[in-house]
């Protein structure tokens, strides 16, 4: 297999599990977890989207740019950043929920695509 070829398939794998590790090491402790996890879980989320727009990856990076914005008025109306009350707090867990859930999904199925357009038939 060309070189090529293989990092069409190890970019979004690589991708997709540095953004899974981050994910797990805040919700693990190693990051301190306190109001301020939404505005990490929203860093990770931004950076993750710039990640798949690098790759080319269009769906995990519209995905995760919901998951970040999410997380970001999520973490700025817990925190006190922005004062639009619970409504704001429940829009931004359902965009987070909702975001990291689809992005799972859509990077899972842009990897499977990549496998099977550099797998010989």
């Amino acid at each position: 297999m060309k070189k090529s070829k293989l990092r069409a398939i190890l970019m979004p794998l690589g991708l997709f599990v540095l953004s899974a590790g981050a994910y797990w090491s805040v919700l693990m402790g190693v990051v301190p977890f306190g109001l301020d996890a939404p505005l990490i879980f929203g860093a990770i989320a931004g950076a993750t989207a710039l990640g798949a727009v690098k790759i080319g990856a269009r769906a995990p990076a519209l995905t995760a740019g919901v998951a970040a914005l999410g997380f970001t008025l999520a973490g700025a109306s817990v925190g006190g950043i922005l004062r639009l009350g619970d409504s704001a707090v429940l829009v931004g867990a359902a965009l987070a929920t909702l975001g990291v859930l689809t992005y799972t999904v859509s990077m899972i199925h842009h990897i499977g695509t990549r496998v099977q357009s550099v797998s010989p038939a």
